[in-house]
This record gives C-alpha cells, structure tokens and sequence, in this order.
C-alpha cells in the first residue's frame, strides 16, 4: 500500500505567508520559552515582564491587551510573579481605583539576562536574512507588515475597538454572516 494520492488543488501551505508567519512566531516563542524555563520563568511570565521592561508601569487590562490574554489570564500570571518578586504593585497617579504594577529591580535583573539570549539569537536571525532587508532590520519589517494588516493598533484604543468589532460573530441563528 503506498502513500496517498494529493488532489492537485492542493498547495503548500508554506507558500501562505500567515502560515510562514505563525512558524515564525512559533518558533521564536520556543526559543524565548527556552531561554525563560532556563531562568525559572514560564514564557507567559517573560511577556509580561518584556512589556513591563518599557518602563512604564501597567493596568492588568493593560497587561493582558499587550500580551495577547484575557484578563483573567494576566491576573494570574501577574499574581505569580508578584509573589516570586519580580513585580511590585504600585499607585496609579491619579485613580486610586487602579493598581499598577512594574519591575522589582529582581525583575530588572532577570529581563536584562533574558533579553540578551534573546537579542544574540535575534541579532543570528537578522545576519541571516538581513542581506534581503536593506537598510531595515527584520523587527522593522514586520512591525511595518503588522501595520499593514491593522493588526498594529497598540496604543490607539478607537483603532483596537475597531478592529475587534470586524472580528465579532453574530449570534447563531441570526441568519448574518461575518462580514
């Protein structure tokens, strides 16, 4: 019995970028969770603390829109790394309903540790294919391809409200396709 036959409408599915794109980032998140594991951390906790690593203290809401989860998600991440000290809480300058949180300077050190292994591996990447980039680096290129695509909205809250309405099922049995 030999293999099956492929139906000729079939092609690649590398040859579809979202596919390249979804291996890339796979592959980039199994290199950072190495690097992670290897400093005690999970890569959900490394996210965090590479958005925290801007400097500016973070909202759980915020946290969680930076990292791609749900709130309830961030809050337990973010719990963990509270008691592990590598965040703190802190007061949010003028609503006192809101509470913060940022680096320790435990939290500082583990990212700058982190971020190296990353950047050596990114700085390989970039050596590789840079020859094809110009003048760009490769984060260049595709932070300017998720722009592109509206999927570069961080910051802009009318443009993520936006973009999160265009992803919105009706209800079943509405008889409305998504558009």
């Amino acid at each position: 019995m030999g293999e099956p036959t492929r139906d000729p409408r079939g092609t690649p599915a590398t040859e579809r970028l979202n596919y390249t794109a979804y291996r890339l980032a796979r592959a980039l998140n199994r290199a950072a969770e190495n690097t992670a594991l290897a400093h005690e951390v999970t890569l959900p906790q490394l996210l965090i603390l590479q958005v925290l690593g801007e400097g500016t203290p973070l909202s759980n809401a915020q946290i969680a829109r930076r990292t791609f989860v749900s709130s309830q998600a961030a809050h337990v991440v973010s719990a963990e790394l509270l008691a592990t000290g590598l965040i703190e809480k802190t007061e949010h300058p003028t609503n006192r309903r809101v509470r913060l949180v940022q680096l320790t300077d435990r939290g500082w050190n583990l990212l700058a540790v982190c971020d190296e292994d990353i950047r050596q591996r990114e700085e390989r990447l970039s050596a590789e294919v840079g020859q094809f980039l110009g003048d760009d680096s490769l984060a260049d290129v595709l932070d300017r391809a998720a722009e592109v695509l509206a999927g570069g909205y961080f910051g802009d809250a009318e443009a993520e409200a936006e973009a999160v309405a265009r992803r919105r099922r009706p209800a079943k049995g509405s008889g409305m396709t998504p558009a």
